[in-house]
């Protein structure tokens, strides 16, 4: 800059457009630096259903340690008590459980069990229940789970419920309840009573209607002739807390007739050994004469 120019500067004579070069404050240039915003981390391990499935059977498999090599002693049914305080909880766990595929959280169990050395009876039960109720008293827990334990020596007081519904064909009652506690042996039939080949008349619990009884529908009852008077028992099998199914001389292929049970897994078994009996998983389907088919569940 020349000696001029430092004195028209020096006396306020700067040049129009031009203006004096003005520094950030050191606070300015605080407020505008940008702002580093550390990511997120993103979550590691399994999804929270995988998690909580793993846990809950490190739970059941610790429980069952005293049951190692005693496949003599073992259970023959477990119930599983979750309780869960929220809406958001509760369907958690049902995909936790496989709810919408049945049967396949026991396979997974049984496999585990089996790979502990804890082998329980073929037709050995699983339940479960989801509550936002407390855990009652006398079960094994560890947190929001608990466990029942059913074994021979240890008979339950509790009623073992079901519920039969015709899904095709027509029955007297939209649904029947059956209770261990108050019958053990529930007859299945067409028409209210027949006289078996003893001459002794037989009543049946879950009535199949005849084209004769008061109600019948056409339409509904359609396939309704192909039952047998005297086609099935349902019984409660104390010794495993059960129920199965029976077939009579009826239902029988040397009557002419046939009787099946189509499990949730989509596997067919064909009941026609008179005098055995054919454990009912929840969610079967019964077959009678292949045209009326009832649902069978445990409540």
């Amino acid at each position: 800059m020349s000696f001029l120019e430092k004195v028209k500067e020096l006396f306020g004579f700067t040049p129009a457009g031009q203006s004096a070069t003005v520094k950030p404050s050191s606070e300015e240039i605080k407020r505008t630096e940008p702002v580093s915003v550390a990511p997120k981390p993103a979550p590691s391990g399994p999804p929270p259903a995988a998690r909580r499935r793993e846990q809950l059977l490190r739970f059941v498999i610790n429980k069952l340690r005293a049951y190692q090599n005693e496949p003599e002693t073992a259970p023959i049914g477990l119930k599983l008590l979750v309780s869960c305080p929220t809406p958001e909880e509760e369907e958690l766990y049902r995909v936790v459980l496989w709810a919408n595929q049945p049967g396949k959280f026991q396979q997974e169990l049984n496999r585990q069990l089996a790979d502990n050395y804890i082998v329980l009876p073929k037709n050995w039960r699983f339940e479960y229940a989801l509550s936002a109720d407390e855990l009652p008293s006398g079960t094994y827990r560890e947190g929001n789970l608990a466990l029942i334990i059913r074994d021979k020596t240890k008979p339950d007081a509790v009623p073992l419920l079901a519920r039969i519904v015709a899904l095709v064909g027509q029955t007297e009652h939209a649904e029947y309840t059956l209770n261990s506690t108050e019958k053990t042996a529930f007859y299945i039939g067409r028409g209210h009573t027949t006289q078996t080949t003893s001459g002794r008349v037989r009543t049946n619990d879950i009535v199949i209607l005849n084209d004769d009884d008061a109600g019948f529908d056409p339409n509904k009852g359609a396939g309704n002739g192909a039952v047998s008077r005297a086609h099935a028992t349902i019984r409660y099998d104390a010794a495993n807390n059960q129920y199965s199914l029976l077939v009579d001389p009826g239902g029988l292929p040397a009557s002419g007739n046939k009787t099946k049970i189509m499990h949730p897994d989509n596997s067919v078994e064909r009941a026609d050994i008179a005098g055995m009996g054919y454990p009912l998983r929840d969610g079967d389907q019964i077959e009678l004469g292949g045209e009326v088919v009832l649902l069978f569940s445990y409540l």
